[in-house]
């Protein structure tokens, strides 16, 4: 039912994960660090209900070449306007990082018709986020954290534990093939510091938020009601700075809707793309 193809956009080789149907295409972006493979359920309920949708690995994420050195915003800009022009008109979705790219998109594109964002991170105000936007840690500081001698093991354990906790909401069972992919992601002390690295990196790049971006089409703001990482305060700010978007918040998702209960995801932009209403939360 998922078809895996490659392809390239701003110069970025990338993965895609497809399937067919009808209408405008649904175009999804994944949250840091993650891949495409996190809306395989999504994919799965769009194509059950025959809608065309395509999800890809972001640059420097999943199975797409590394990003460039410089900033990263801009980076995943580019690619995005890219991917619009070729699959344009669509309805956008994003979760996390995928979502601020998303918002960002919309804002500069008329081919997206419907956007919907899930998790947007931009407007969290905890402690770790201010200091990641304010005064990010100095390069040489996460080169050392780099070379600190733990075992890959180790590494992969507390990934296996931590993981699921971040990701999902209470109770919900995590998918094994996610959690295992953390735990690759993570299987060097190197990887965790460059992902934290580049986390620091963005949030002090996109400091501003989305304060000047104006969005025309119609949006719905969704956000996990028992998010971990970014709380849905976060949400409510970009509701807030998008006249006439929609909130929706999901009692029992986390950070990841789209694992925690994919049939509403798939719900919500049903709803959206075919004009109907999407109730507030």
């Amino acid at each position: 039912m998922i078809t895996e193809s490659r392809s390239t956009y701003s110069g970025f080789g990338t993965r895609e994960l497809t399937v067919p149907g009808a209408g405008p295409p649904v175009v999804l972006l994944h949250g840091y660090g993650d891949s495409a493979d996190t809306w395989r359920g999504v994919l799965t309920g769009l194509a059950m209900a025959g809608r065309r949708a395509v999800a890809v690995d972001l640059p420097g994420f999943g199975q797409a070449d590394p990003r460039r050195a410089g900033p990263m915003v801009p980076q995943f800009d580019a690619f995005a306007d890219a991917l619009l022009a070729d699959h344009g008109p669509v309805v956008l979705v994003g979760n996390s990082l995928g979502a601020a790219t998303a918002v960002r998109a919309a804002g500069r594109n008329a081919s997206v018709k419907a956007l919907i964002a899930l998790d947007d991170p931009l407007g969290a105000q905890h402690w770790l986020a201010r200091r990641a936007r304010t005064n990010p840690i100095p390069p040489v500081l996460w080169a050392l954290l780099g070379r600190v001698p733990i075992p890959s093991t180790v590494l992969q354990y507390a990934t296996r534990w931590v993981m699921p906790k971040m990701l999902y909401g209470p109770g919900m069972k995590p998918d094994p093939e996610v959690v295992e992919y953390w735990a690759r992601s993570a299987s060097r002390i190197a990887d965790v510091a460059a992902l934290g690295r580049h986390a620091f990196q963005y949030a002090h790049e996109s400091a501003n938020g989305h304060a000047d971006v104006r969005v025309g089409c119609r949006a719905v703001i969704v956000h996990g009601a028992c998010d971990r990482i970014i709380p849905v305060h976060s949400s409510r700010a970009l509701h807030q700075q998008l006249p006439g978007s929609e909130l929706v918040v999901l009692p029992r998702s986390g950070h990841c809707p789209q694992l925690d209960d994919p049939d509403e995801v798939v719900r919500i932009i049903l709803s959206l793309s075919l004009g109907d209403d999407v109730e507030m939360g």
